[in-house]
This record gives C-alpha cells, structure tokens and sequence, in this order.
C-alpha cells in the first residue's frame, strides 16, 4: 500500500474493522507492522511468502527497503530459475528502473520463498567487548513451486517475445498454480493476507 493508498495523512488514524487493541492505526503503524510481524515466534516458526495474482508490481520506497531485509535472494534458485532470472536482466538492462529487478521479477511471476530467523551471538565490536545478540535471517526455495510456470520464457529472443511468452506463461499456470497451493497449502490460524502479498505461517521444517 502506499501513501495515495492511505488518502490521509501519514499520522491521521483509522479505526479497524472488528474490535482490536488499539482501536486504530495510522499509515506509519502499517508500515512498521511489515516488519514486526516477522519477529513474533522464532526457533520454532517459518514464514511462506508469495506475491499474490492481483499485486501490484510498482511497489513505493519503503517496502523496496523491507524487500532487502526478508525479500529472497537469486542464489537460492534452482539453474533454470537462475537462467530465466540472468535473460530477465540482459533483456531490461537498457530500461530505468527504480526498484530492484529480482523484486519485479518474482512479483511478476509470484515466485514463492521461505523465510526464518534466529537469535545469534556475534563479536560486533572487537574484544573486550562482549558479544551481541543479534538476528539471523535465512530463506529457502519452495521445492514445490512449479518450474513450468516460467518455462517458455527460455525461447524468447528478445524483450518484446519475452511480454508476450510471460502473458501467456501467467494466463495458463495462474489458475493450475492457485490450485495446486490451495490443496497443498493449509493455512494456519496464524495466517495473514494483504491485497499485495499472501504470507502463510506455520511451523518451521514443515515442508511447504
């Protein structure tokens, strides 16, 4: 959501829906809850992130910079992701972009990624000083995810072909891949959905 979204003030409140504790929120307290949501339960927690069909793939400053904290990283995908990812880029080097092309390159083609943290000891400042407890972020691909679903992008040839295969590519697997996660896929009572990203928690080390 961005600013225009809110069509308020960054600080003017909006009461929720149902009753809650607090009773309302401003756009600053939205963008915070992106980031504290994924501190609640580590150890024993791992979060399910995928893009949903309806996102919108122009995405404001501030969740550019959430994306550098719990956004995925291309050297987890598997060599055909990671050949599909490498031509996304010689093909759109010569656009100006104003936000990370791996961001729009799985927000485009909803490419799912697993996210936990942990608590870590670490040597921040040299000895004497003490060690620091600080956060350990780790993602995992998705084995399940279906490679087909950006498979015939490999025979495009250019930008234009490559518009195309990936219009096409997404009105043929959209549908198979949303069935596909509704019957593998049970959504916890710890759950959250936003109209721009579908984010499933459940136990960490459950196949997913």
């Amino acid at each position: 959501m961005t600013i225009t979204d809110w069509n308020q003030k960054p600080f003017t409140s909006k009461t929720f829906s149902h009753p809650y504790h607090p009773i309302s929120n401003n756009f600053i307290d939205y963008m915070d809850a992106w980031y504290n949501m994924f501190y609640l339960q580590s150890y024993q927690h791992s979060w399910f992130i995928q893009f949903s069909r309806n996102c919108n793939t122009q995405f404001p400053a501030w969740f550019q910079k959430w994306w550098t904290f719990f956004g995925l990283l291309d050297s987890i995908f598997p060599p055909d992701i990671q050949e599909k990812f490498e031509f996304y880029k010689k093909k759109t080097s010569s656009q100006p972009i104003t936000q990370p092309r791996l961001l729009t390159f799985c927000s485009r083609l909803r490419i799912p990624w697993i996210l936990t943290w942990n608590f870590i000891k670490k040597q921040e400042q040299p000895h004497p000083f003490p060690l620091s407890l600080s956060r350990e972020f780790n993602i995992k691909w998705w084995d399940k995810f279906n490679h087909d679903f950006v498979s015939s992008l490999a025979a495009a040839t250019d930008l234009e072909q490559y518009r195309q295969e990936l219009l096409q590519t997404l009105k043929q697997f959209d549908d198979q891949q949303e069935n596909e996660e509704t019957k593998e896929i049970v959504i916890s009572d710890d759950s959250f959905v936003d109209l721009e990203i579908i984010l499933y928690g459940g136990p960490m080390g459950q196949s997913r």
